[in-house]
């Protein structure tokens, strides 16, 4: 189960009840007594009963997984390398979007040194080309520095930015990336298919027998993600007359402390201009 899944349609329950002003006064979870269709939630609100699903949409194929590989492999080259940098400026290490894809455990294990012996060498290159903690007003633009460097396979970036605004509070800063590296939007789109075949079938059967059909599309990469380039997504299976549900979210999960929902589908009807609904996610589920 998505670690947001029942938080999720909890929200979309509470929203559904506040904009047909009645409460709910039924519900089942089909995926857990193994009835059938085997949606998340059936919901009675009024005298319209819901049939609610919700997947999360990745940019890409395993991009959740290729995130937490990242995390694994970077997150010991950031602690290695924080801290010491040289100072005025920061610096920003790029790695690919999925530096384990073409890499197993070890092999990727074994370049972690080799790429903290590069930083530090190319670090220290740039500092040498501008070292002086005056020279922020030296240069009406600042300085930007930029080393590459393919080591086993992958290609780094590592940029110093040092520029007059900077206060140098956060000199020697040290930060880590992934760059996407070409047109994610096929992959996207892809994806969504991919989501849409696992749940629209069970969705939509629940539709052929009277329910109001729901289905919310949740993302938290906005490094990655938007509401509208998921829509645009939406819009291009649509346009492979792909059969839709009565209504269609898309849940910004981003920030911890409140959720912004966006509606590309309503009453089956597709709009992209959409204004958000903002929710404070739910601690209590009540169906």
């Amino acid at each position: 189960m998505d670690k947001n899944e029942e938080r999720i349609c909890e929200a979309i329950i509470r929203l559904l009840e506040t904009r047909s002003g009645n409460a709910r006064s039924a519900s089942t979870r089909p995926e857990r007594d193994s009835s059938r269709p085997g949606v998340e939630v059936r919901v009675t609100i009024g005298d319209r009963r819901y049939a609610i699903e919700h997947t999360t949409i990745e940019p890409f194929e395993n991009h959740i997984q290729a995130g937490v590989r990242f995390t694994k492999f970077a997150g010991a080259i950031l602690d290695a390398l924080r801290g010491t940098m040289p100072g005025p400026g920061t610096y920003q290490l790029s790695f690919p979007i999925d530096p384990s894809a073409n890499h197993k455990a070890a092999a990727l294990a074994a370049l972690r040194q080799p790429i903290i012996d590069w930083v530090h060498e190319a670090a220290n290159e740039m500092f040498q080309e501008y070292p002086e903690p005056e020279g922020r007003d030296r240069r009406p633009h600042g300085y930007n520095g930029m080393r590459e460097a393919d080591i086993g396979g992958l290609h780094l970036n590592l940029v110093r930015q040092l520029h007059w605004s900077m206060s140098g509070k956060h000199d020697g800063l040290f930060t880590i990336a992934r760059r996407t590296g070409g047109d994610l939007e096929p992959a996207r789109v892809a994806r969504l298919q991919n989501a849409l075949g696992d749940k629209l079938p069970k969705l939509l059967a629940c539709g052929d027998d009277g329910d109001v059909t729901v289905l919310v599309l949740e993302f938290s990469d906005i490094a990655l993600s938007n509401q509208v380039v998921i829509a645009q997504a939406l819009e291009s299976v649509i346009s492979e007359q792909v059969r839709m549900p009565d209504q269609v979210f898309i849940a910004d999960t981003t920030l911890p402390t409140s959720w912004d929902f966006y509606q590309p589908i309503v009453d089956g009807a597709f709009v992209i201009d959409m204004e958000p609904v903002t929710i404070e996610p739910p601690e209590k589920i009540e169906y």
